[in-house]
């Protein structure tokens, strides 16, 4: 069969555990037929991976490049962008909201008719003319000032406006005939995956590595952007993750960590399939050193969800106990992170620790970054299920993490196969390095235990296994309810009814620019 797999920030232009996961799907399956289509920036990312020869094409679409398409020539343009306006205010009023008279029944209603106009015109040019800052303006003041907030201003609407009309203008570029789409992330990907669901029927498969919501919310926190531009994103990002666990013909979380927030965000119990990732043990065969001196290493991009300010507080707390501890930092910082970087640089020259912290930059794989240290430390504040924590547990290397996503889910319960502390809690972080950087027997017996978790229940060859039965079932028109059940016929999702009479007059559907 032929796959389309979507992604957002990662494979093909970037490294890291979901184009690891990436590679593993594309390689672990040869037998099927993948086009990849990847969300990148700007336009200036390239292929950092090499790609197998069952991948018919790779497409990288800048989010903030180009149209799609110009806008097309229509004898009624004028009423299409119109039709645009009604239902970007009809999509706006469910978006804030109240949770009354199905909003996400009604979202799902007004992309559905966005992605409409797309065929007919090209919806980026039609957001170009009249985007969304008349009805955000207009849905704030009807919800949102009603619950005691001030108005928003034009400012504020307009820079919402242009965040969330750029994901919405993703609609015009098409996927081509595939089986099966499969999108790697919620938000602007799953937004291709549902336009092609609309528009062919193609069956959706979604699989999530950090809870794309929620990571949206703790990086819009951050942001420098007011207030009301954070509420209206987030608002439009929610009823948007909605849609996707609701249109979705499976979820396929890799933990039940996720799999709880998309019973939440609407998907149905019996689409939920549950795939932890895994790794090849004759890949991760076991260490058997250590380095001279007592060290923690860490492995991943450097990036604010790793929290790495909490693992640098944490090894000032070490060093107070083990002078002569060191701490080796393995990954590639991408450019948008160079700030967080030099933060982080100066965190630790002021602590006074500048010395013993090594910037490795990028490693050929995690093995190298396990073998350099005596302790393997994962610090996020979010996670999936990751894979630098299973290779580790592969190679038998005593770990502390962070109680974070799926990582709770790697361990067992006793953390005798690794240790787990609160996140952004650098003191416990700390303790935790203590006890085993200080105790070669409770490293040992940990590594043991971590490895023999790994190799019941983490393989690559479990996990791929049943990516090929959630494709087949898929294609077929099938759910899997539990991976030992059999099967069960499922009607496909229907079309939404129309929300609007495409030829109804012009004045009905004019709204104030």
């Amino acid at each position: 069969m032929k796959i389309s797999l979507i992604t957002e920030g990662t494979y093909p232009a970037v490294t890291g555990g979901v184009s690891t996961w990436c590679d593993q799907l594309l390689t672990g399956i040869p037998e099927h037929d993948f086009d990849i289509v990847a969300l990148t920036g700007s336009g200036a990312d390239k292929p950092v991976w090499k790609v197998p020869p069952n991948v018919q094409a790779v497409r990288l679409i800048p989010v903030w490049g180009p149209a799609a398409s110009p806008l097309r020539p229509h004898p009624r343009r004028r009423r299409w962008i119109d039709s645009t306006q009604y239902e970007l205010t009809r999509l706006w009023d469910a978006a804030l909201g109240s949770e009354q008279h199905d909003p996400v029944g009604r979202t799902a209603n007004a992309l559905q008719h966005l992605v409409g106009i797309s065929d007919r015109v090209g919806l980026a040019h039609s957001l170009a003319t009249r985007g969304s800052v008349a009805p955000i303006i207009a849905a704030w003041t009807q919800h949102v000032v009603s619950t005691g907030e001030p108005p928003i201003s034009v400012a504020d609407a307009v820079m919402a406006a242009s965040i969330v009309d750029r994901a919405l203008a993703l609609v015009d570029h098409r996927l081509g005939n595939v089986d099966v789409v499969h999108a790697s992330s919620n938000g602007p990907s799953s937004l291709l995956a549902l336009a092609q669901s609309w528009r062919h029927g193609t069956p959706i498969l979604l699989t999530e590595h950090g809870v794309y919501l929620r990571e949206r919310y703790l990086a819009l926190y951050g942001a420098h952007l007011s207030w009301p531009v954070r509420r209206a994103v987030t608002a439009f990002l929610r009823r948007l993750c909605q849609v996707v666990n609701v249109q979705s013909h499976m979820v396929l979380p890799l933990n039940q960590f996720n799999a709880r927030w998309e019973r939440r965000l609407g998907a149905l119990p019996d689409r939920i399939h549950t795939i932890p990732n895994g790794v090849d043990p004759l890949t991760f065969l076991p260490v058997t050193s250590e380095p001279d001196l007592p060290t923690i290493s860490f492995v991943g991009r450097i990036d604010p969800l790793k929290d790495l300010e909490t693992l640098i507080s944490a090894f000032a707390l070490v060093r107070e106990q083990v002078p002569n501890a060191q701490l080796r930092v393995f990954g590639p910082t991408p450019k948008e992170n160079a700030a967080y970087k030099d933060l982080l640089v100066a965190m630790a020259n002021a602590l006074g620790v500048a010395e013993a912290v090594h910037w490795e930059g990028p490693s050929k794989g995690s093995r190298p970054a396990i073998e350099a240290g005596h302790v393997v430390a994962l610090s996020s504040v979010s996670e999936g299920l990751p894979f630098t924590l299973i290779e580790a547990m592969m190679c038998g290397r005593a770990t502390v993490n962070t109680d974070v996503g799926g990582v709770a889910e790697c361990l067992d319960e006793q953390q005798t196969t690794g240790m787990l502390v609160a996140a952004r809690d650098h003191v416990a972080f700390a303790d935790a390095c203590v006890a085993l950087l200080t105790n070669p027997e409770l490293r040992a017996s940990m590594g043991t235990a971590a490895r023999k978790r790994a190799l019941s229940e983490f393989t690559l060859e479990k996990c791929l296994t049943s990516y090929r039965e959630a494709y087949a079932a898929a294609r077929d028109g099938r759910l899997l309810r539990r991976r030992q059940s059999p099967a069960i016929l499922v009607p496909p999702v229907p079309l939404l009814a129309p929300s609007v009479p495409m030829g109804a007059g012009a004045a009905e559907l004019r709204l104030s620019a």
